[in-house]
C-alpha cells in the first residue's frame, strides 16, 4: 500500500487553512512557484547524491554488506519523511494550495486544481525514485537487476496505480456535488458519507485497477497452481484469478486485492514464483488467503474512516493551545489581512505532526499485529496439525484432505518462516531493521512464530488479543467520529 502518496493526500487537502479573502498576485505567483520548483528538484539531487555514496559503497567492498543494505533502508526512510516534509512546507509555508486556487483562479476547475496541487509530490517522489535508482542498482542480485526507465515505471505504477485513480473519481465526486449541490456538498456530515461511500467502491473495484495498471497475468496452469487452488478449497477462499505480476524479477512480494469473494485476485510477483520453492509460494498465499478470512481489508477501511474524527479532534485541540492570547499577536497576520504563511505552516506543521505520530503508533501497532495474524495463517497453511511432525504431512499434494483449519506445526512454521527470511535476502533487506514499522522486521515476524511451536494455547491467546483490539478501536474510532461532529471539529475538514 502507498502510504506516502495517501500521506500527501492528507496534507494536501486533509486540512483547510486556506485564506480565502486573500489575493495572490501574478509576481507571488511566479516567486512561489520557483520556490516549490527550487524544493522539489532539492529533494531530487539530495536522493541521487546519498544513491550514489551508497552504490561507490558497494563496489569499494566488492558486494552488499550488510551494513550498506542497513544504511540504503535508513536512506529510504529519510528521502520519504523528507519528501513529506517538503511537500508540507510547500503545501502550508508557501501556500501551494493558495497559489492554484487563488493566484490561478482554477478553484473551481474540475479535477485541474488537484492535481496541481498534487503536482509537487509527484515529481518530488519521481526524482527521488531517479535518484535512488544507482544503490537499488547496485544492491540487487544479479538476476534482479533492471533498467532505471523499467525500474520507475514500476515504482509509479506500485506507488501509484491503486491510489491515484480513486483519489481522482474522489475529487471529480466532490467537484460535481459543488457544483450541483454546494450547501450540501460542504457539510461535514456529506463529506465523512462521501468517504465511507468512496471507501467501499474502492475495496470493491481495487481490482479493477490492479488489472489496469498493473502487468500482469494468470498463473499458468501446473502443479504450483493446483496446490494453490487446493489450498483455497481447503480453507474456502474463492478469488477471480491467482496473477502473475510481471515486475522483470526486480520484485518478490505477494497481495491480495479485493473485498468480494466473486471480484477478488492475489497476485504473485514473477521473482517470487521464480525463486521460492512451491512450498515457500504456497505459504505465502496462505498468508494473503489470511488477511481475507480475517477481514483485515475491510477492517482497514473502517479504520481509515474512523480516523477521519481523531485527526479532526487532535487538529481542533492543538490548533488552540497554538492560537492563546501571545501568539495571536498582529506579526500573525498578513498585510493582506488573512493568516500570514508563517501561521499557516505552524497550523500545517501541527496537523503533519498529529497524522504522523497517529499512523506512526495507532496503525503501525494494528497492521503489525494483523501482519503476525496473517503469518499465522501462513503457517496453518502447510500445516498437517501434528504436533509431532515430522513426518509431515503434505495436505495439500491431493484432493482428498479434509482438514481445512488445522493446528500449527513445526514444519508448517518453518516453511513460512523459511520463505520469509528468503523473501527478505531476495529483495535486499534488513532481516532486523527496526524501521519497519507497519510489518515488523522479518526477524522479529520469525521470532514471534517459532515461539508458537508446541504451543498452541499462546496462538489462542494472540487470536484473543486481535479480537479485544478490534473491539477496543471500533469503540474508540465510532465515539471520535460523534464527538468531532458534535463539536464541530469534522467541519475544518476540507
Amino acid at each position: 500500500m502507498p502510504f506516502s502518496l495517501l500521506i500527501a493526500i492528507f496534507i494536501a487537502f486533509g486540512f483547510d487553512f486556506s485564506a480565502d479573502n486573500v489575493a495572490i498576485s501574478a509576481a507571488e505567483v511566479h516567486v512561489r512557484s520557483l520556490e516549490t520548483l527550487g524544493l522539489v528538484v532539492a529533494v531530487g539531487i539530495m536522493a541521487f547524491a546519498l544513491s550514489k555514496w551508497v552504490a561507490v559503497r558497494v563496489a569499494w567492498h566488492a558486494g552488499a554488506t550488510a551494513a550498506i543494505r542497513h544504511s540504503y533502508g535508513v536512506i529510504c526512510r529519510v528521502v520519504d519523511i523528507l519528501t513529506l516534509i517538503v511537500y508540507a512546507w510547500i503545501i502550508y509555508g508557501v501556500d501551494w494550495r493558495g497559489v492554484v486556487e487563488r493566484g490561478l483562479g482554477l478553484r473551481n476547475a474540475i479535477l485541474v486544481d488537484e492535481f496541481l496541487i498534487l503536482l509537487p509530490f509527484l515529481v518530488a517522489q519521481f526524482l527521488s525514485w531517479w535518484g535512488l535508482y544507482a544503490a537499488e542498482s547496485a544492491l540487487r542480485a544479479s538476476h534482479v537487476r533492471t533498467t532505471r526507465g523499467r525500474y520507475l515505471i514500476l515504482r509509479a505504477r506500485q506507488a501509484l496505480g491503486l491510489v491515484l485513480p480513486v483519489a481522482l473519481i474522489f475529487s471529480l465526486g466532490q467537484d460535481l456535488f459543488r457544483r450541483q449541490l454546494p450547501e450540501m456538498a460542504e457539510s461535514p456530515s456529506f463529506q465523512l458519507g462521501w468517504m465511507a461511500v468512496m471507501g467501499t467502491l474502492v475495496l470493491i473495484l481495487a481490482p479493477a485497477f490492479v488489472r489496469l495498471t498493473w502487468p500482469t497475468q494468470p498463473l499458468s496452469r501446473g502443479p504450483l497452481r493446483d496446490r494453490l487452488e487446493r489450498l483455497s478449497k481447503r480453507f474456502r477462499f474463492r478469488c477471480t484469478d491467482i496473477l502473475v505480476w510481471d515486475t522483470g524479477q526486480a520484485l518478490v512480494n505477494a497481495g491480495v486485492t479485493g473485498a468480494l469473494p466473486w471480484f477478488r485476485y492475489v497476485l504473485l510477483t514473477d521473482a517470487l514464483v521464480e525463486h521460492l520453492t512451491d512450498h515457500q509460494v504456497e505459504a505465502v498465499f496462505g498468508h494473503e488467503v489470511g488477511h481475507i478470512s480475517h477481514r483485515h481489508l475491510s477492517f482497514f477501511g473502517f479504520f481509515f474512516l474512523g480516523s477521519v474524527g481523531v485527526l479532526a479532534l487532535a487538529r481542533e485541540v492543538a490548533v488552540r493551545y497554538l492560537e492563546l492570547p501571545f501568539l495571536t499577536a498582529g506579526w500573525w497576520t498578513s498585510a493582506g489581512g488573512g493568516d500570514s504563511p508563517l501561521l499557516l505552516a505552524v497550523h500545517g506543521s501541527v496537523a503533519l505532526i498529529c497524522l504522523a505520530l497517529y499512523f506512526l503508533f495507532a496503525f503501525g501497532y494494528l497492521s503489525r499485529r494483523f501482519e503476525r495474524q496473517a503469518d499465522v495463517f501462513g503457517c496453518r497453511a502447510v500445516s498437517c496439525g501434528s504436533p509431532d511432525c515430522p513426518p509431515h504431512a503434505d495436505l495439500n499434494a491431493n484432493s482428498g484432505a479434509d482438514v481445512d483449519w488445522p493446528n500449527l506445526c513445526p514444519a508448517g512454521i518453518r516453511i513460512f518462516a523459511s520463505a520469509l527470511s528468503d523473501v527478505a535476502s531476495l529483495n535486499g533487506m534488513e532481516r532486523e531493521s527496526w524501521w519497519a514499522w507497519r510489518h515488523g522486521s522479518i526477524g522479529r515476524r520469525i521470532a514471534f512464530l517459532e515461539a508458537l511451536e508446541g504451543k498452541p494455547h499462546a496462538e489462542r491467546r494472540f487470536q484473543r488479543n486481535i479480537q479485544w483490539l478490534r473491539g477496543a478501536l471500533v469503540v474508540a474510532l465510532a465515539t471520535a467520529v460523534i464527538l468531532a461532529m458534535r463539536t464541530g471539529a469534522l467541519a475544518h475538514l476540507h
